[in-house]
């Protein structure tokens, strides 16, 4: 598709330079042919007549000038010949290379797209097909109230996993789209931090983990939606949680640095491997171990467009065995 497309743009590319290339050069060789007959003659005449006084013009002196204005138009004829010429083999090169670097963009952002929905759907697909079974399992045949319940109680969770999983395909792609509204404010990103803690400190005792916040005696005010930075804050933590073992340790800082604010959110937990560190950012991605659990591989990306709706940026750094430390900058107030 995109082939095609790039040979009708280069083709109108060419056309255009071509007809902007030939008008200059027809209009300039004119205007000058046009002005190398008697007015060209008539100037000469008077400039002489300026410099050497009463000095005779006579035919032998117009037939020289004349002379003079056929060479120089014949070698502007020349060189706009040669330069046509040199540009027919140029131009449409050029305009390939043209429509290259203008149809790069359009197509990186068709195959997202192109990405994107493949994925969604195979995320979709998945509590689909397992409630479409159960619920065939428990009509075979009559079945107690129990295992009734039972049905129902895990179609719910997928239920559930389908809305979490719309609400991150909605929030990804209105941010595309530009149309995630927040309402941006100066506020304190401690207290952000605070309330993100102590809203995932249940989930931490309950996997016997260690979740701590040591606040810094200042104010960190930074202009931003108290919001989704709380979300930012919540899937970080959430995510630190599934990762890391029993008996192991989460420590969230922040710390003022120039014009910005520095907040880091360490674990230590199973970790990553490099290649995964530098995919891990991408939608629906999950390595190997992240599969083990329950997720759709869209909490980082959506933390990564959190963060950059803020003017700010959010790196990893991961080694197996050996924990993750997330590093989130923000610019102050």
């Amino acid at each position: 598709m995109f082939k095609s497309a790039r040979l009708k743009l280069t083709i109108i590319y060419c056309l255009v330079f071509f007809s902007i290339l030939w008008l200059f050069s027809f209009s300039l060789y004119f205007w000058m042919e046009r002005s190398y007959g008697e007015a060209y003659i008539s100037k000469v005449k008077n400039q002489q007549i300026e410099l050497a006084g009463d000095l005779p013009f006579n035919s032998k002196s117009e037939q020289t000038v004349t002379i003079a204005g056929d060479v120089a138009l014949g070698q502007l004829k020349r060189t706009l010949l040669v330069l046509n010429g040199g540009l027919i083999v140029i131009i449409p090169g050029l305009a390939w290379l043209l429509t290259k670097r203008t149809l790069q963009p359009i197509e990186e952002t068709y195959d997202n797209q192109k990405q994107f929905v493949s994925d969604a759907s195979h995320e979709l697909r998945t509590p689909l097909t397992i409630m479409k079974g159960e619920i065939d399992l428990a009509l075979r045949r009559p079945r107690n109230t129990a295992e009734y319940t039972q049905v129902l109680t895990s179609t719910r969770e997928e239920v559930g996993r389908l809305e979490d999983l719309t609400d991150s395909l909605l929030y990804i792609a209105r941010s595309d789209q530009r149309r995630v509204t927040m309402p941006m404010g100066e506020i304190d990103i401690v207290d952000v931090i605070i309330e993100s803690v102590s809203y995932v400190q249940p989930l931490a005792k309950a996997n016997k983990l260690t979740l701590s916040f040591d606040p810094p005696p200042a104010n960190l005010r930074v202009r931003g939606s108290t919001t989704t930075l709380k979300q930012l804050f919540t899937n970080l933590l959430e995510n630190a949680i599934k990762f890391t073992p029993k008996k192991g340790s989460i420590t969230v800082s922040a710390e003022p640095s120039d014009k910005v604010i520095k907040i880091f959110v360490v674990d230590t937990g199973i970790g990553m491997k490099s290649t995964a560190v530098a995919q891990a950012f991408e939608r629906f991605y999950r390595d190997d171990v992240a599969r083990t659990q329950k997720g759709f591989g869209l909490g980082l990306a959506i933390c990564k467009t959190i963060v950059e709706q803020h003017n700010g940026t959010i790196t990893l750094g991961s080694k197996p065995d050996k924990g993750t430390t997330v590093t989130i900058t923000l610019p102050k107030a």
